[in-house]
């Protein structure tokens, strides 16, 4: 089914079967929703019931990307991610933090177009990036020349990757498998691509605690400047290292999320392609 087909298919299925359809395909259970009314009865009123995330084995349990608060089930993991970005992504508190910056990246886009208009997707898509990791890290590279955008760009590579579609999506016991046998090829992958990730995280962690030691304005009202003073104003000596870590990695990754927020829907939307394909 081409993707421009997904709405006009689906608001069918409401006209033909009512406000809600469930679909069953091989690894996958969809149900769409054509009526406001059942959205909010099923997604607010009964969130505890019915918020999840499909399970897609590759992504999120081969590369242990379900730790992401749009791909995590509803667990500890997504309730501690939302918490963190629930009120730095308020109205509120855009507007009173991060209003400079939005204008100064609205100009600097406007002047770019001016200079060069043929390339106003390619300079959209740049100056949103920009703007985005700079409300989470407060610059676009750290001290050592750490570039943040090429950083979270390479976990988005992984991302789609993981979400191409694979057999272990439709069968995840295979994933019990050996990785040397023949046909096991996306089990070695996932194992390069999870470290890769984790390595990623770990430096771009290193590099955010390295950042509270700065005395640069840009940085200090950033997303993870603010979190990690919260932290370490939160722990004592003594306390939990093991819970410490997890705590930090959860802030980190809550950083990753706000940069990845911006593609997030258009990987739903593969993900719809990929059950189409299945």
């Amino acid at each position: 089914m081409p993707r421009s087909k997904f709405p006009i298919t689906w608001t069918r299925f409401g006209e033909e079967y009512g406000p809600l359809t469930w679909l069953t395909i091989p690894g996958q259970n969809l149900l769409i929703i054509n009526s406001f009314e059942a959205a909010k009865e099923l997604l607010e009123k009964r969130a505890l019931v019915f918020i999840d995330r499909p399970r897609f084995v590759m992504l999120r349990e081969l590369l242990d990307l379900g730790n992401y608060l749009a791909f995590s089930a509803y667990n500890e993991t997504w309730r501690k991610q939302r918490a963190h970005l629930k009120v730095p992504l308020s109205a509120s508190v855009i507007k009173r933090d991060y209003s400079p910056l939005l204008e100064v990246k609205a100009r600097e886009y406007l002047e770019r177009c001016f200079v060069r208009p043929e390339n106003f997707l390619t300079e959209i898509n740049r100056i949103v990036a920009e703007t985005n990791i700079k409300l989470t890290y407060g610059r676009l590279e750290d001290e050592q020349g750490l570039d943040y955008i090429q950083i979270n760009a390479h976990i988005l590579e992984f991302i789609a990757q993981g979400l191409q579609g694979y057999v272990v999506d439709l069968f995840p016991a295979l994933q019990y498998l050996p990785a040397w046998l023949p046909g096991m090829k996306f089990k070695r992958d996932a194992a390069r691509w999870k470290q890769e990730i984790s390595d990623l995280e770990h430096v771009v962690s290193k590099s955010a605690k390295g950042s509270m030691l700065s005395d640069d304005p840009e940085v200090r009202p950033s997303f993870m400047f603010k979190k990690l003073q919260e932290f370490q104003e939160k722990y004592e000596e003594g306390m939990d290292v093991q819970q410490q870590m997890e705590d930090e990695m959860v802030i980190t990754r809550s950083g990753l999320s706000l940069f990845l927020g911006k593609y997030f829907s258009r990987l739903i939307h593969d993900i719809l392609l990929i059950c189409s394909r299945n």
